[in-house]
């Protein structure tokens, strides 16, 4: 933004990293009031603006947000990263601030207040009309049917807003009218919900109502507005069960001036059972052990109270891996659309078998080792079922289900035999072992000459992949004396066998 002198000089007010200045207006104390783009206005023009502008109110608010996240930190007004618009006041000792920046609303108008604090900013958003303070402090003036507010202007005490597509001409003047509305945005409860009370904080003739249906805008399909019953600002929701609800307020005039100053709503959503999504079973050997919870302070506990409320995340802790002879451990995931507290039953039994048998019940983690010794060599499932009882009425929870891929339960190890004595051809000696397993098969084998380091040896056929293989070792022995074959074989399960040879030169 320039600014020239009587000789035509340019001095620069205002250089903004926005891509356009789209207007100016100046406060009767001499402020300039700047409208800057983030696009051209062209670019910034809804595309969706049609003959019918007046789209119904799709915004949603979701129920399942906890009262004690966080929120996440607030951008200055000053970072203008992402901005669509954004108002700045220009004083006139020169001076700069930025009084206003939205990420998602493109202004189009501006009016200067006639008291000297702030601006009224028409935008596209739902063609609204926002008044800005000179402290940055942002109130919604009005919200019409138009796709956008063009231009706001002043002609006596009065005031004119024209909108695009379609052209309309409002007037905003100083009289009241005898009723107006507010409506609430839609309220998601992220599945069937049964309304309970409804309560608010007003001044004056305030009337509640609500409505609810199972689509995210407001149509045809929703039921129509129940007023609630009330003489004390709370009465109970009469419209039906359903996945979203919205409230009206009808504020209507009289000796008093009607305010709406906060409204709360309670529901109970319809119980959706748990999910186990997966399964994951670990090798043979790996077991799973409980890392220290986070440390809540006993006190928290015996009150009953959220660990959120205090800051303590409620986040478990996965568990740490560790070698545990003959462990087979299943860590799985599981999701309650509900967000409750989760429970899991653990069942096994033998793929040959019929009815699953009860391993551990009622455990709150999301992981188990079983000691595989304690069972016979085998084929096994486990089915893990979760269940939403820690905050569900006995008789009320309910639980879903998921079970596992086989695994083997195998504690036998591989049985390695020597077939026929070493041959001796000058300093080459040739040793053969033969090698198997009941329960599964071999999947690898290494030797070692006098105790010294192991060395890896294929099976006869290239692979080591079946029950049975053939170990073919080839040798120099240089000198004469007595050689130490240990021939070490191991199975799909980690279970090894070993045999030796004597090899004499």
């Amino acid at each position: 933004m320039l600014k020239f002198d009587i000789h035509g000089k340019p001095f620069a007010l205002l250089d903004s990293p926005l891509r356009e200045i789209h207007e100016l207006v100046i406060g009767p104390d001499g402020s300039i009031y700047v409208l800057a783009l983030g696009e051209s206005a062209s670019a910034a023009t809804p595309a969706a603006a049609t003959a019918n502008p007046a789209a119904p109110e799709s915004k949603t608010v979701s129920a399942n947000k906890s009262p004690f996240t966080p929120e996440p930190p607030q951008k200055s007004r000053y970072d203008l990263t992402g901005a669509k618009s954004a108002v700045y006041r220009i004083l006139p000792d020169g001076g700069t601030d930025v009084l206003w920046t939205s990420t998602t609303i493109a202004g189009f108008s501006l009016y200067a207040h006639q008291t000297g604090n702030g601006v009224m900013l028409g935008t596209s958003d739902k063609g609204r009309i926002y008044s800005i303070g000179n402290d940055g402090r942002e109130t919604l003036m009005m919200q019409t049917e138009a796709s956008k507010i063009s231009t706001i202007k002043g002609v006596g005490s009065n005031l004119y807003a024209t909108s695009s597509n379609q052209g309309t001409l409002y007037k905003i003047g100083p009289e009241t009218v005898a009723e107006g509305t507010y409506e609430s945005a839609v309220l998601d409860a992220k599945s069937v919900a049964s309304w309970g009370r409804i309560w608010w904080r007003s001044t004056g003739n305030v009337q509640i109502q609500t409505r609810s249906g199972n689509t995210e805008r407001p149509e045809e399909t929703w039921s129509t507005w129940s007023t609630v019953s009330s003489t004390t600002g709370s009465g109970q929701v009469t419209s039906p069960k359903a996945k979203f609800l919205q409230w009206r307020a009808v504020l209507k005039n009289g000796s008093v001036n009607p305010t709406l100053n906060e409204v709360s709503v309670s529901f109970l959503p319809r119980n959706i059972a748990p999910e186990v999504l997966s399964i994951n079973i670990l090798p043979t050997n790996v077991g799973l052990l409980a890392n220290p919870p986070i440390q809540v302070d006993p006190n928290i506990e015996l009150s009953g109270l959220d660990p959120q409320t205090f800051g303590v995340p409620n986040a478990s802790v996965p568990p740490r891996r560790a070698f545990q002879r003959a462990a087979r451990a299943f860590q799985w995931t599981a999701e309650d659309r509900n967000a409750d507290n989760l429970v899991y039953d653990i069942y096994y039994k033998e793929v040959g078998e019929t009815a699953y048998k009860l391993l551990r019940e009622n455990i709150a983690e999301n992981f188990f080792t079983i000691d595989g010794q304690s069972l016979a060599d085998g084929r096994y499932t486990v089915k893990i079922v979760a269940k939403d009882s820690p905050v569900n009425p006995a008789g009320q929870f309910l639980t879903g289900e998921k079970v596992s891929e086989p695994f083997d339960i195998d504690n036998g190890q591989p049985g390695v035999t020597l077939v026929d004595t070493p041959k001796i051809n000058g300093e080459n000696a040739r040793v053969i072992f033969a090698a198997s397993d009941k329960a599964s098969y071999l999947n690898r084998a290494e030797y070692s000459v006098n105790g010294d380091e192991w060395q890896a040896v294929f099976a006869e056929d290239g692979i080591s992949d079946s029950p049975d293989e053939r170990y073919v070792i080839e040798l120099v022995v240089k000198t004469p004396g007595e050689y130490v074959v240990t021939l070490r074989v191991f199975d799909a399960n980690g279970n090894a066998g070993n045999a030796r040879a004597l090899v004499r030169r």
